[in-house]
């Protein structure tokens, strides 16, 4: 019979984990909240997950386990000495300031902090509520497709009605619960990253979920009416393809996979408002539009190169930290929201930081999703390819992910975390170190700690 106190150092990380959820939970209703629920409060609520990841650090610094690694002494460093030229020598507005802090900085660290406090069956769990939820989104997203542009259903941030992005043909851009349709598109990406992992393996998931969850994400990518949307899929694909290619046991399986779901993807494309989606779509990839090679590589590389084309104009130590955040226009203009500086997320961080700070942010940026690769990859080597396809979804957000809108800024955290957490081979690191901190310092019989796990072993 187990001693009386290992009831309670069973789970010491419970309340980081649960916070976690919360996180994750905020970051998919947070829209709804402030569209429908308290648009009152729809500025407040833009930064609701603040307080949480606060929470969750000071958990974790409590118990021993935040992460202490380079990347995230960088962030800190980085985010300190940047805020601080931003006051002497940006626009000299504090508040502007320590949003621009909030939105580079403060949740970064979340990510190696998930990865260090998850283990694979919260990933599962994670995972396995993301593909739940994208059932009653796909009838939400159905509804606001349908629905006059004007309804209610598709009332944008605020008390006023409208405000979505119009595609043509009556429609607009069905946002689901999100405040505007990049959350969506961010969302879509990693379920689908995560259901993408049932074609390796099909008991990792209930059937009965996957039978819901994979026509409800099909119909919400051809009903979204977002390039972004299906590019974020394809790039899954094509990861899953990479996955198959390098571990050619698993071609089987997704061969399986693929004979089940046909009939499936059939039987949706059958419903109308699947065609009229794929009439939308069709129109979004036209020439029209640009067509694929101006309208979305072209388009997605000047993200990138627009970056360096704002170094020239921009002083050395940039304009200060959050002046190209909407909130910072909203602050310094009285509400009236805009670009002060970029449209773009490069640019936005060049201006606001300089070619120094600036190029460092993105320096790191690019490093942080070269460790996720990198860990992913190797897990693939010990057959676990789950952390790869979730970095499928989440490579770009962190990347060029706009960190100014609150939603883009938290899939970028959220996903990088599930990654690190599905890839990273030492699971029960954290949990462990904690448990033997808390554990009492004898075992039965006046053994020690040790001398009782030897015993056990």
């Amino acid at each position: 019979m187990n001693p009386p106190h290992t009831q309670a150092v069973a789970d010491p990380l419970k309340e980081i984990r649960w916070l976690i959820w919360i996180y994750m939970f905020l970051l998919i209703f947070e829209g709804a909240l402030r569209k429908w629920i308290l648009p009152g409060l729809a500025n407040p609520l833009l930064i609701v997950r603040d307080p949480v990841a606060i929470l969750i650090y000071a958990l974790a610094y409590q118990k021993g386990v935040f992460p202490e690694n380079g990347l995230v002494g960088a962030i800190n460093a980085l985010g300190v000495f940047t805020f601080l030229i931003s006051l002497v020598t940006g626009y000299g507005n504090l508040l502007v300031s320590v949003f621009g802090w909030r939105t580079d900085f403060l949740h970064l660290p979340l990510i190696f902090l998930m990865g260090k406090v998850l283990d694979e069956r919260d990933v599962k769990r994670l995972c396995t509520a993301m593909l739940i939820i994208a059932v009653p989104m796909a009838f939400l997203v159905m509804a606001q497709f349908k629905a006059d542009p004007l309804a209610w259903i598709n009332r944008g941030v605020g008390t006023g009605e409208g405000g979505q992005l119009d595609v043509g043909f009556g429609k607009i851009r069905p946002p689901g619960t999100f405040s505007f349709t990049n959350g969506l598109a961010n969302y879509i990406g990693l379920v689908a990253g995560c259901l993408l992992y049932a074609v390796i393996d099909r008991k990792y998931y209930p059937r009965w979920l996957l039978f819901t969850a994979a026509p409800a994400t099909g119909l919400m990518i051809m009903i979204s009416g977002s390039r972004a949307t299906v590019s974020a899929v394809v790039i899954s694909v094509i990861f899953l393809a990479l996955i198959c290619i390098r571990r050619p046991t698993y071609v089987g399986n997704s061969f399986k996979f693929v004979l089940l779901a046909l009939p499936g993807l059939w039987l949706i494309s059958l419903l109308p408002v699947f065609q009229e989606g794929q009439e939308v779509l069709g129109a979004r990839f036209g020439e029209s539009t640009g067509g694929v090679q101006h309208g979305i590589i072209e388009r997605a590389l000047s993200d990138y190169t627009s970056g360096f084309d704002a170094i020239p104009d921009t002083p050395l130590f940039g304009m200060g930290l959050g002046m190209g955040t909407n909130a910072a226009a909203g602050m310094l203009s009285g509400g009236q929201r805009s670009f002060l500086l970029a449209e773009g997320e490069w640019p936005r961080v060049v201006k606001e930081g300089g070619p120094i700070f600036g190029l460092g942010f993105l320096l790191l940026r690019i490093v942080i999703v070269f460790y996720l690769f990198m860990l992913a990859l190797g897990a693939l080597e010990k057959h676990k390819p789950l952390g790869l396809l979730i970095f499928s979804a989440t490579a770009l957000p962190v990347l060029n992910g706009q960190f100014g809108q609150p939603t883009a800024l938290g899939f970028a955290v959220f996903g990088g975390g599930l990654c690190l957490a599905a890839a990273n081979e030492a699971r029960e690191t954290a949990r462990d170190e904690v448990v033997v901190a808390t554990a009492p310092l004898h075992g039965r019989r006046g053994r020690s700690v040790y001398a009782e796990m030897l015993h056990k072993g």
